[in-house]
């Protein structure tokens, strides 16, 4: 018998396993931030981005004495990848548009690392998956360098895909290796298999800075001896943001797989009344691509933003929609996170819930005021458009590092005030 597919068709063991995996969740999270605390007054550590900055441009000096910063397009940058929507989705345009770009791709020639078949940290053979990996990570650094060395290595990487010890003989050409983490708050991303850390962590070694968008997580990569800055998302205005041909036909727009409390909020909202339109993976309308994402975006008044971590409901982590969601001109409801609210006011430019009942409100009441949803969802996009483009994260971020000269951001202003207008 196949206890997995009973559990999934009876909701009263479905919800024991949902509580069971949310308690193991947060008690390992809230173990790790106890251990990373004590360790670093231990060691006396105290976390100071600017410290990390200082570190990344010193060993940048030391290994690359000869360099200055670069002008818009020069940069030759090498970029790892894993998720081609969600790359293409704004970021890897912002990038290309700021550097000269090699991307990474697998033996089959598909975008991004191999994974091994889907086969994540539990694959019995995952340390073939990162000997392929590297060879064609060296492979392709090789045919690149024709056109001239790199000047830097950056990426969506982990220890069960890539090795650290392969990012090290990156360093050792001269090459600075920074790592994009997204999902620092999952426990297993900081766990290990036999005696290989997995993660992101597990590659600090062979990387000169995390760009991490879990806040807290800048510390304990310090007690690890690597430095990290606090990275928001970002989005593209190019891709989302609307022009005057929209027509709002969705009341309310919800994006991404159905897992965790995601089925249950849906339900409860059309429970009561309220139409939710859901795409991607276990939702009837199924996946969708990039392209399909704005287009969807650019014709909701609202956007559900969904943002709890697993199976919780009140532990959270920043989320491309995040970013997208108001960029695309739509009011955007999503779960009251911390550091969304520090990036985005609440009840001015995004509003936020703590609950079902919460969420149901503001959504009947915004619908039923389409001014003050209007202006909500203009200031959302304005915030959107001036402090969180892709090119704006990645133009300062380069400049600070002292990896390029800052430039003046080449954005579609006009097709911005049109729409305000």
């Amino acid at each position: 018998m196949d206890w997995k597919k009973v559990a999934k068709k009876s909701s009263i063991l479905n919800w024991i396993n949902s509580n069971l995996k949310n308690y193991k969740l947060k008690l390992d999270l809230r173990n790790m931030s106890h251990y990373y605390k004590k360790k670093a007054a231990k060691l006396n550590f105290s976390y100071d981005a600017n410290m990390a900055i200082s570190e990344f441009k010193c060993w940048h000096k030391a290994n690359a004495p000869d360099y200055v910063p670069l002008t818009e397009g020069a940069l030759r940058v090498f970029w790892i990848g894993s998720n081609k929507d969600q790359d293409e989705s704004g970021f890897l345009q912002a990038l290309q548009r700021l550097a000269n770009v090699t991307v990474f791709h697998d033996f089959e020639g598909e975008y991004g690392t191999w994974s091994g078949e889907g086969s994540g940290f539990e694959s019995p053979y995952f340390e073939k998956v990162r000997e392929i990996n590297d060879g064609l990570l060296f492979e392709q650094l090789a045919r690149g360098k024709d056109q001239g060395s790199f000047d830097l290595l950056i990426g969506q990487m982990w220890a069960h895909r890539i090795s650290k010890e392969a990012l090290s003989l990156v360093q050792k050409m001269g090459i600075p290796v920074i790592n994009i983490s997204m999902d620092d708050r999952l426990p297993i991303n900081w766990g290990s298999k036999g005696d290989v850390r997995l993660g992101s962590v597990g590659l600090v070694s062979g990387t000169n800075l995390v760009l991490t968008t879990s806040s807290e997580t800048c510390l304990w990569y310090g007690v690890e001896g690597c430095p990290a800055l606090f990275w928001p998302l970002a989005s593209s205005p190019e891709i989302f943001s609307p022009d005057e041909h929209n027509v709002r036909d969705i009341d309310v727009l919800f994006i991404g797989n159905k897992y965790g409390t995601r089925g249950k909020i849906v339900k409860y909202l059309e429970g009561n009344g309220v139409k939710v339109d859901c795409f991607g993976a276990g939702w009837p309308n199924g996946h969708i691509n990039a392209e399909q994402m704005a287009s969807l975006s650019k014709r909701a008044e609202i956007i559900l933003g969904v943002g709890t971590i697993g199976h919780c409901d009140d532990l959270y982590t920043l989320k491309l929609r995040d970013f997208d969601a108001p960029m695309s001109g739509a009011l955007y409801l999503t779960h009251r996170n911390p550091d969304l609210c520090k990036l985005f006011i609440e009840g001015e430019e995004i509003e936020c819930y703590s609950s079902l009942k919460e969420a149901l409100v503001k959504i009947q009441y915004y619908l039923n005021n389409p001014e003050k949803m209007r202006l909500v969802a203009e200031k959302g996009f304005s915030r959107a458009c001036k402090q969180h483009t892709w090119d704006k994260r990645l133009n300062e971020t380069f400049s600070m590092l002292g990896l390029v000269n800052q430039f003046p951001i080449k954005e579609k202003v006009s097709k911005v005030e049109n729409w305000l207008e």
